[in-house]
């Protein structure tokens, strides 16, 4: 439902910017209007470092006691809305099977932390927020997700870690409602594209 509510506002949002737009693109109304600074913290200047085209070798673990799976997965990253946000389109193959995701991180000053909200195909969509670590270079992500097939909530943790300009971490793990053990189901190494 979060997720929802946030892309129904991010929609709403795009809208009424696209009516914007069009209004400022009267001569009358640009002279007086002064267009908008991306912003320049730290953060938002991280996110927009990652634009570009990345190469994604990913590690999906199912289980304890299942063999890790082995896939691919490409990533390309823009900033949109005059450099708020990021916004993520990914693609990537399971067993043969290509699939999409899109998501759309953000910072917010005023708490210090980063937000995200993801898609992806099958799924039912998630949002999460949590702070940035400068000794790890990383942010840690807590958030819950629906299982489809128990119909059941996952106590979930990303941790995703710029190491340098052309290399990031994404992990993901789901955390065990009876032993709070952490199980690292997704590793993916992202390597940017020289293209």
């Amino acid at each position: 439902m979060i997720l929802l509510a946030v892309l129904s506002s991010w929609g709403t949002a795009q809208l009424a910017q696209g009516q914007q737009l069009a209004m400022l693109a009267s001569p009358q109304v640009s002279a007086v209007v002064p267009a908008a600074t991306p912003p320049t913290d730290e953060f938002h200047q991280l996110l927009a470092r990652s634009s570009g085209v990345w190469t994604g070798q990913a590690t999906m673990t199912f289980s304890p006691t299942a063999p890790p799976l082995a896939s691919t997965s490409s990533l390309t990253n823009s900033m949109v809305m005059g450099g708020q946000f990021q916004l993520s389109e990914i693609t990537y193959n399971i067993n043969g099977q290509e699939m999409h995701g899109v998501r759309v991180t953000g910072y917010d000053a005023r708490k210090k932390i980063f937000t995200r909200a993801m898609i992806q195909d099958g799924g039912n969509g998630v949002a999460m927020e949590g702070p940035y670590d400068p000794a790890t270079k990383s942010t840690t992500m807590r958030y819950q997700q629906l299982n489809n097939t128990t119909g059941q909530y996952s106590n979930m943790k990303e941790v995703y870690t710029f190491i340098d300009e052309n290399t990031e971490l994404l992990e993901i793990y789901r955390v065990d409602a009876k032993t709070n053990k952490e199980l690292k189901i997704l590793n993916v190494k992202w390597t940017r594209s020289r293209q």
